[in-house]
């Protein structure tokens, strides 16, 4: 399992990574909406943080504007609206720093599976949180659902070498907790069954999850290839665009992508109270969506969360070509837009490819024929208006030859 977060400003980490289980069985078993007892104990790990997290290098004078993304997207607007008050996202990531000012009160207790504690020992999971949640407090950063309630499941305690397995438990542990959305910022190329099965038996509780499409480095010349959960039906899958609004070259569009969201150079909180900047990630796009749906449940209780997906399809702002699904997200049309929830959405294009506006070639024949009609049906006015004029001027004089005024 890998973090879909690239470079930080300011010399952060590169990127995170998870190790894959080993390899399993290639048949995957037919999913079961139960969830499996709680493991009795999470595997042996190192009883601290082996690494200091992220620090926050910016401080709050110097947010002069509203970010970038806070613009592009009509927050203000869609915040008016609603603000995820009541709605229970779990970020699935390194923990949340709930002594952020913006976050406190935010957040519940920290689930911890690694065996570190309830701190957040990379930083990760904070500033994803921040993008979902963070309260205004006299900033001009805000999260895009401030009333929304973080339920933080601690599955990785270090930037590399963490344990897909535990994502599997993370998931599961949301499914007891009984949240409306699983933000998963983070990716794996293992398609395992357990995995899969995990993400059905969220789905069959009518749970909504939230994945970062991946990211892929051209530099490295690395294959991009299919990111998991993200790739799996039924999970709302996001794409990262930059400030002009175009999809990154580090987006991963061999993934199935249902919409896209900023994802570079993205201000957020740190778990030192401060604010830190992220180069690029799918990671930070997709919190961005997790909070529209948060938005999207509080103004629509009773919407499913395949219906809350579609939504946020149906109302995205366009297709931009290869790797952005429906298009970007938007909030304001999320929450307002008069739609039907059971009216199916056209497929989106799939991975690689791009829907082009073509001119249809037109058949002759059809043509003539069409002309022939337009033609006819001209003809047929001008007697009716001919008649409208000479039929009551001949009645007047008796049908006698004459001209007519």
């Amino acid at each position: 399992m890998r973090w879909t977060a690239g470079a930080a400003l300011g010399g952060c980490l590169a990127s995170l990574v998870v190790t894959p289980a080993p390899a399993r069985a290639a048949a995957v078993p037919a999913a079961s909406p139960a969830v499996p007892a709680r493991p009795a104990a999470a595997p042996a790990r190192a009883a601290a943080c082996q690494q200091t997290p992220e620090s926050g290098p910016l401080v709050k004078a110097q947010i002069t504007e509203a970010p970038w993304a806070q613009q592009l997207l009509p927050l203000q607007e869609a915040q008016e609206k609603a603000d995820g008050r009541g709605v229970k996202i779990a970020v699935i990531d390194s923990g949340v720093d709930a002594a952020n000012p913006q976050l406190a009160g935010q957040t519940a207790p920290t689930v911890d599976l690694t065996g570190t504690g309830p701190r957040d020992c990379v930083g990760h999971g904070t500033e994803v949180a921040g993008i979902i949640a963070a309260k205004p407090r006299m900033s001009l950063f805000v999260g895009v659902a401030p009333g929304a309630r973080i339920i933080p499941i601690k599955y990785a305690a270090a930037a590399t070498n963490n344990d897909d397995r535990l994502l599997v438990k993370g998931i599961d542990e949301a499914v007891r907790r009984r949240v409306d959305i699983i933000n998963i910022s983070s990716e794996t190329h293992a398609d395992t069954p357990e995995l899969r099965q995990a993400v059905n038996r969220a789905i069959a509780a009518d749970i909504l999850i939230v994945a970062a499409a991946g990211n892929v480095n051209p530099k490295k010349g690395g294959a991009p290839t299919p990111s998991f959960p993200a790739q799996y039906q039924g999970v709302v899958s996001v794409g990262a665009i930059a400030q002009n609004g175009e999809v990154t070259q580090f987006s991963n569009t061999k993934t199935r992508v249902s919409v896209i969201a900023p994802g570079k150079d993205i201000l957020t909180v740190a778990p030192d109270g401060g604010y830190i900047v992220k180069g690029e990630g799918t990671s930070f796009a997709t919190p961005f969506v997790s909070g529209v749906a948060a938005l999207v449940k509080q103004t629509h209780p009773r919407l499913t969360a395949a219906q809350i997906k579609q939504r946020i399809e149906a109302t995205a702002d366009g297709q931009k070509g290869t790797g952005s699904g429906y298009g970007v997200v938007n909030p304001l049309a999320a929450v307002t837009t008069v739609l039907d929830p059971n009216a199916p959405l056209a497929p989106a294009p799939e991975p690689g490819s791009v829907r082009l506006a073509v001119r249809e070639k037109t058949d002759p024949a059809t043509r003539n024929a069409a002309l022939g009609i337009g033609l006819g049906g001209l003809g047929l006015a001008a007697l009716v208006v001919a008649g409208g004029i000479l039929i009551p001027a001949g009645r007047r004089r008796n049908w006698r030859p004459g001209s007519v005024d």
